[in-house]
């Protein structure tokens, strides 16, 4: 769309949820995606949804862009929680608070009207250029506040175990012996790592943490990405300022056969004004 009138200049805020994108039968053609752009590609179909949906006049005061797709999301019958394992990857695109992990967890366990999650794994971007931070690793502090979030979820039974990702054998064993709540799985990306390392399956296998793989991206949204998604449905002056907060990925895999019955995204991204004007 061309750069004309924004459609919503008083947004600051950004909530969507996709419903389990297994129906959707657009993406079942996109076998080649990357995480990235699959995330993508569903918040801008979602925010194409939204808008459609909106009063153009209404929408020049909105503040908060909140769209769950109801029709696609789906939530558990009578009898049906058992026999699936849900999966729930935390990813925190941004330096905030660690209430968000309780923030986020709450959401998924209130659209899919389940009352627990068997794991849930967490993500932590590195810090931006724009983050007074000169390490570009793990920060192990970082770390440890979320993580203490999430075991305050174990311990209202709302989370049954819990999952780091992409840790070397120095910094997963630093949070094993720190943690009350150990971690039993480590989810490492072979883009960076073809092979696992011999130190780390060793801890591994003596701690009884099972070791996983994956192929999401360190940062999982670029902001550039984001902007560039909603620019695509919208216009320019619409996509500036927009920085993702956090994205949670849920899947839910039949016991039985192996079968994913569910997969969605759960995201949150904020807009700075100041910057915008800048």
């Amino acid at each position: 769309m061309a750069d004309e009138i924004p459609l919503f200049p008083k947004a600051t805020s950004m909530y969507i949820h996709t419903g389990n994108i297994i129906n959707w039968n657009r993406l079942k053609r996109k076998l080649n995606q990357t995480s990235t752009e699959e995330v993508c590609d569903v918040i801008g179909t979602t925010l194409t949804n939204y808008l459609a949906s909106m009063d153009k006049t209404e929408l020049q005061y909105v503040t908060q862009l909140y769209r769950v797709n109801t029709e696609n999301v789906e939530v558990f019958a009578d009898g049906e929680r058992e026999e699936v394992k849900v999966t729930v990857k935390m990813f925190v695109c941004a330096s905030q608070s660690s209430d968000v992990i309780a923030e986020a967890v709450e959401k998924v366990l209130s659209e899919l009207r389940t009352t627990y999650v068997e794991t849930l794994l967490l993500a932590v971007s590195p810090p931006s250029d724009e983050e007074e931070s000169e390490q570009s690793a793990v920060n192990m502090e970082v770390i440890k506040q979320y993580w203490e979030a999430m075991e305050l979820l174990v311990g209202q039974n709302k989370v049954l175990s819990l999952g780091i990702c992409d840790l070397n054998k120095e910094c997963l064993e630093e949070l094993y012996k720190w943690a009350k709540v150990k971690p039993s799985v480590d989810q490492v990306n072979l883009e960076s790592c073809c092979v696992m390392p011999k130190d780390l399956t060793d801890y591994a296998k003596a701690t009884s943490i099972q070791l996983l793989t994956h192929n999401d991206k360190p940062v999982f949204i670029p902001k550039e990405r984001l902007q560039e998604t909603i620019q695509q449905v919208s216009t320019v002056r619409d996509s500036e300022a927009w920085t993702p907060h956090w994205v949670l990925r849920y899947s839910g895999i039949l016991k039985c056969r192996g079968i994913i019955k569910m997969k969605g995204y759960i995201f949150h991204a904020l807009r700075d004004h100041k910057k915008k004007l800048m």
